[in-house]
């Protein structure tokens, strides 16, 4: 029990102190504006956080917008691609009942190899063959009737071929081969009769077209006569009555060429064929669902084989370098052999003698 007052004073002399409860001031204006301050460091964080989370959610936006354009062009682009691809089928017509005849050669064969590559490994009678037998099947595939000098690795002299195919009243003479020479050349041309005829001329111009759109190295153009002289002429576009083209598909000579024959020798045969019959549409022959409009054979008629005044003769070629007195002979580079006569049981080098590469690649020539 504690003690009064009175007994504090009476024990120690003076009156207890007592502790009083000390008054706390309470300053409200600084609590005000720590509060405003908080407040505002408050909103001032929500802000950043809102904006640093914007900001990332932009970007992820962005890249999603990206890669939905990225979607939608690779889109068009499939789209575009399909189109194009179904915008080159609907190009290729498809035929079924052509009403056309077409003689395909394939050149040399048997022990006519003709020319090989540069190893000597690869000899163009395979090549000739092959190219010819997909030709056939193609055309065959389009209702055309294929009249064919070979089928198989065997020999025929030039004037059977030519026999062949006018026996047949053929509309058209394919005679196919493979190039070459001792240098850096490469590409396909195709070989007319030199009075150059227009049939024969649109045959060619067409057969080049098709077949650069297949995949070529180069496109050499269409050439008259025979290779160094276009005073004379291969005896394929000599003695055939019909438009005739020896067509050749690139140098054995040439790896590219090579190369893009074996990769694309489909393409060449649908090419070819498909030029063939856009040939004869263009000449009126069939119509362009391939019905027959005109009767009879197509004969190409400023080919001198068919001119009435019996022009077509070996005394009114007009050809150089020919001994006084003698037979001209009219050297075919590609069958080995020449026109009118054997070739002394030899064959030539494909080239006439004096004549370089030099002169091969003139513009005056090629």
């Amino acid at each position: 029990m504690g003690m009064s007052d009175q007994e504090f004073y009476e024990l120690y002399g003076r009156m207890p102190r007592r502790n009083k409860k000390k008054k706390i001031k309470i300053y409200w204006h600084r609590i005000i504006i720590a509060l405003i301050i908080l407040i505002g460091l408050i909103v001032g964080l929500v802000k950043l956080v809102t904006f640093t989370v914007g900001k990332i959610k932009g970007s992820n936006d962005d890249n999603k917008a990206a890669a939905a354009d990225n979607s939608s062009t690779a889109r068009e682009d499939k789209k575009t691609e399909k189109d194009n691809g179904e915008q080159k089928q609907e190009e290729h017509i498809i035929y079924s009942d052509v009403q056309l005849i077409v003689c395909v050669d394939a050149g040399h064969g048997d022990y006519d190899a003709g020319t090989t590559d540069r190893d000597g490994t690869r000899y163009e009678k395979d090549d000739d063959l092959a190219i010819a037998l997909k030709v056939r099947d193609y055309l065959e595939s389009c209702g055309v009737t294929v009249i064919m000098t070979r089928e198989d690795d065997s020999f025929l002299e030039l004037g059977d071929r030519c026999e062949i195919a006018n026996e047949a009243k053929a509309d058209f003479m394919l005679c196919l081969h493979r190039n070459s020479y001792d240098g850096d050349i490469q590409g396909v041309e195709a070989w007319v009769h030199n009075s150059e005829p227009t049939a024969d001329t649109t045959l060619a111009k067409n057969l080049l077209a098709d077949l650069e759109k297949a995949g070529i190295s180069a496109n050499r153009g269409v050439q008259y006569g025979y290779v160094g002289n276009s005073h004379l002429n291969y005896y394929i576009n000599n003695d055939t009555v019909m438009p005739s083209v020896l067509l050749e598909l690139g140098f054995l000579t040439d790896d590219l060429d090579n190369q893009l024959f074996d990769e694309n020798i489909d393409a060449y045969s649908v090419a070819i064929g498909d030029a063939t019959i856009e040939t004869a549409i263009q000449l009126g022959i069939i119509d362009k669902d391939g019905n027959r409009l005109k009767e009879g054979q197509l004969i190409s008629e400023e080919k001198p084989i068919n001119n009435k005044d019996n022009s077509y003769s070996e005394d009114n070629f007009d050809i150089e370098y020919t001994e006084p007195g003698t037979t001209p002979d009219v050297y075919n580079t590609q069958e080995n052999e020449v026109f009118g006569e054997e070739a002394d049981g030899e064959y030539d080098d494909g080239y006439e003698d004096g004549y370089s590469e030099e002169d091969y690649g003139t513009d005056d020539y090629y």
